[in-house]
């Protein structure tokens, strides 16, 4: 019988968030990875920043779409006309035919569609977007019956958003249509014990790419102020406040003085 061990070992040298000694993230990962192989549509909820988009990516490369593309539609601020233009696109003849070209879903058809920030959209481009999904697939594989599969959805939900959606009927309508499994992200000060090896990762990262910060480290005490510190704007702060430390420190030592100064409490 396979165990989750080796997968997750792989797992977790794919990505950043994955570098984990928390068990609330452990858990998030095995299911992540079983998930992924399901081709279930999926919606993702956190706080700005916690990482959503980078476990879209991992879900969908490490899934059987994996060759297929991944797109990103960024929901927030959009109008109706952005809306139209990216999942309607424009008409089209196919086979003596003139029919609606549903772009985004075309791209996707073998691969998976990412919609960011989707909890920002009004009920009523919610509504669109849901019918756009459901008559782009219905004629897609009417014209082209060699395909299967539907594109697989994954959509952003921002915490403090997510409870204002349940019960209400444009969720049961997205229930409905899509049939998603819910992933629960937690905030990076819920498993602050990643924080070292989350910055380490991030280090390496700017190492690899600059040779100029080869010598790039951060001071215990400067480390010690990452790990207090609360992280109201979670995994991209974290990256934000170490570069600004690498860019500070002239690619030599980050001391607790380079980082950002709310974070500076001497």
């Amino acid at each position: 019988m396979t165990t989750t061990k080796p997968l997750l070992k792989k797992f977790l040298l794919h990505d950043i968030e994955h570098y984990s000694k928390s068990i609330l993230m452990q858990d998030i990962f095995y299911k992540i990875l079983h998930l992924a192989k399901l081709d279930s549509n999926v919606i993702l909820v956190g706080e700005i920043g916690s990482g959503k988009k980078r476990l879209a990516k991992v879900i969908h490369e490490s899934s059987n779409r994996a060759q297929g593309s991944f797109q990103t539609f960024y929901c927030l601020n959009i109008n109706e006309d952005e809306y139209k233009k990216a999942f309607w696109g424009h008409l089209k003849f196919d086979e003596n035919h003139l029919s609606i070209k549903y772009d985004l879903l075309e791209k996707t058809i073998n691969g998976t569609l990412y919609l960011d920030q989707f909890s920002e959209l009004t009920p009523k481009l919610m509504h669109d977007i849901l019918i756009s999904y459901k008559k782009g697939c219905d004629q897609i594989f009417r014209l082209r019956p060699s395909h299967n599969g539907k594109p697989r959805i994954i959509l952003s939900f921002n915490q403090e958003y997510y409870q204002n959606f349940i019960g209400k009927p444009i969720w049961q309508e997205l229930l409905n249509e899509l049939n998603p499994v819910v992933i629960m992200l937690p905030p990076l000060r819920d498993h602050k014990e990643d924080i070292p090896l989350i910055i380490d990762h991030f280090l390496n990262e700017i190492r690899d790419r600059y040779i100029e910060y080869k010598n790039l480290r951060i001071s215990g005490n400067a480390l010690l102020a990452c790990y207090n510190y609360d992280w109201p704007g979670n995994l991209l702060q974290l990256k934000n406040a170490i570069l600004q430390g690498a860019v500070l420190s002239r690619g030599e030592t980050i001391e607790l003085s380079h980082l950002p100064i709310s974070m500076n409490t001497e």
